[in-house]
Parts: structure tokens; C-alpha cells; sequence
């Protein structure tokens, strides 16, 4: 079972990167964490639309190995803080070149069903407020979505600024159980 995890958190180790963690542990078998802020080489798109009429995109750089991972990956992990409510910049600009993947509905060429499955984790600062989580809920499971991935679910952190995994041992046994859910939809 292999893993692609793209995350979009400026702190290393900070509250969206111990998600991961956790989560990773959890799951097991082989994984390749993407991390926006730390990527080299990854133009952002161009919108030359190029991949509205090949498969493919026009610009060849360090997305290149990001396009051959996800074709091996059985899971996609998508996971990021909130910033101004929804994922942060340097994650959207890497999100932007998976354009190839939704140009699929133009060319015509989108598979029929998903072709692997997905979560999503998020924390936000702020304490809990309704649709804390919405601007980022949205832009990641559409692009879980465009990328053939089924979402298997989310889960999200508020009030991170105090809380954390160990203060919110709620939290952390939602994202085992989302981790344990994806292993058993491998098996």
C-alpha cells in the first residue's frame, strides 16, 4: 500500500504535521510526504491549457515526480492549516498544477470510478466556530475529486493556538480511526 501525503503546513512540527504523523503511523506501509513550503523546482500553473487537449501538462519540473507518485498511489493524504479560512498559499499553488487532472472532464478521459482513497486533515487557530473549516473542506475534497480519490473523511483540529493532539485526545482518536478506516478499505 503505497501513500502520497501533500501537506501545506509552514511549521515543521507543528499541530497539521503531527496530524500526519499520527495518521501515518497508524496506516502503515509506504508513504512519500510532499510538502509545499519545502518543495523545490515547482513553477506554479501557467493556465496555458495545454492539458485541456493532452494528458499532461506543458511545464516539466519537480511536478513531475509529484504527477508519477500519485499514478502509484493506492491513498492520497491531504492535509493543512488554515490560513484566512482555507488551505495555505504555498499548498494552493501546488494544488493549481493537478489542473491536468481536472482537465480530464474537458478532454474526456476522466476515469469512471475513483481509483484510490483519501483524507483530508486540517487545523485551525482559532477556537471552533461554525464552518471553520469550509473554504478548506471544499478546495481539498474537490481536488480528491479531480483526482479520481474517493474521501474516505475528515478530520480537523480547531482552537490549535491552545489545544492540541494531547489536549484533545477526541481529535487524535478520530484521526486513528480515519487511518484504520483507509487500511481496511485496502484490504
Amino acid at each position: 500500500m503505497k501513500t502520497l501525503v501533500i501537506t501545506g503546513a509552514a511549521r515543521k512540527n507543528g499541530h497539521t504535521n503531527q496530524m500526519v504523523k499520527l495518521f501515518l503511523d497508524t496506516l502503515g506501509g509506504e508513504y512519500t510526504i510532499i510538502d509545499a513550503y519545502r518543495a523545490e523546482n515547482i513553477a506554479p500553473c501557467k493556465d496555458c491549457r495545454y492539458c485541456w487537449h493532452k494528458k499532461g501538462c506543458s511545464i516539466h519540473d519537480g511536478m513531475d515526480e509529484v504527477y508519477r507518485l500519485l499514478e502509484e498511489a493506492d491513498n492520497v493524504v491531504l492535509a493543512s492549516p488554515m490560513y484566512f479560512h482555507s488551505i495555505t498559499g504555498k499548498m494552493k499553488a501546488l494544488i493549481d498544477r493537478f489542473q491536468v487532472y481536472w482537465a480530464g472532464h474537458v478532454r474526456n478521459d476522466m476515469p469512471e470510478k475513483p481509483l484510490r482513497k483519501g483524507a483530508i486533515l486540517m487545523v485551525g487557530g482559532a477556537p471552533s466556530f461554525p464552518n471553520q473549516f469550509l473554504g478548506g473542506e471544499l478546495v481539498l475534497k474537490n481536488l480528491l475529486n479531480d483526482l479520481s480519490t474517493e474521501c474516505l473523511g475528515e478530520v480537523c483540529l480547531p482552537n490549535s493556538d491552545h489545544d492540541s493532539l494531547e489536549t484533545r485526545p477526541d481529535i487524535a482518536q478520530q484521526v486513528v480511526e480515519l487511518a484504520e478506516k483507509m487500511k481496511a478499505a485496502q484490504e
